[in-house]
């Protein structure tokens, strides 16, 4: 009985001589995983922060063709002898572009300096009647800088609209912006390019272009 007492008692407190898993792991297998980890996720967050940058960029852009769109949307494109008025295609590119540059030189806020050798605003007015699409002004779309092509043309605005709409008449504010990346990262480059051309637009009806039917 003793004898059996004390070969327990030795099981017992017998140590494994085995290492456990997990207890020693090598602080240089860490330093190697960080090490393959790191750049991946330097690039994955830069590519974030700067995509963060460009969206920002394009809901200012956003911002100001809906404010030229809404207000010159209850104006008349035309002069009394229907003819296209100028004025409202200037005064509504006009608009877009105050709403984006900076007002005075003390104006220490954040805004899109429009390049006049490669960005540029776009208003169109659109008569739409069934099938019959005709583009205001009769000589094509307006350009500010005439750098850039409009996205919108009778075709595809007839494309969108619901077949067997009403008379309507549309108008149509774009800017089309030649983004620089503000990290400007060598990384990123081989994935985004530099520049990236935002195009936004905002569509607003028009009363006064809405073709008798």
């Amino acid at each position: 009985m003793k004898e059996m007492l004390q070969k327990v008692f030795s099981l017992s407190t017998k140590t494994d001589s085995r290492p456990k898993k997990g207890k020693h792991k090598s602080k240089g297998q860490s330093l190697v995983e960080l090490t393959l980890a790191l750049p991946v996720l330097l690039i994955l967050l830069s590519g974030l922060v700067e995509f963060g940058f460009m969206l920002n960029y394009y809901l200012t852009l956003l911002d100001a063709t809906r404010e030229a769109a809404r207000f010159y949307s209850n104006l008349d494109p035309f002069n009394a002898d229907l003819t296209d008025n100028m004025s409202f295609y200037d005064g509504a590119a006009a608009m877009a572009k105050d709403q984006l540059e900076p007002r005075t030189v003390n104006d220490t806020s954040r805004k899109i300096m429009l390049d006049h050798a490669a960005d540029d605003v776009i208003v169109t007015v659109y008569s739409v009647s069934g099938n019959n699409v005709v583009t205001h002004p009769t000589t094509g779309a307006y350009h500010m800088f005439n750098n850039q092509t409009s996205s919108f043309t009778a075709a595809t605005l007839q494309n969108q609209l619901v077949a067997g709409a009403p008379c309507a008449g549309i108008l149509v504010v774009e800017v089309a912006y030649n983004y620089h990346q503000v990290l400007a990262l060598p990384w990123l480059t081989p994935f985004v390019p530099n520049p990236v051309l935002l195009h936004a637009y905002t569509v607003m009806p028009v009363q006064a272009a809405e073709p008798v039917c």
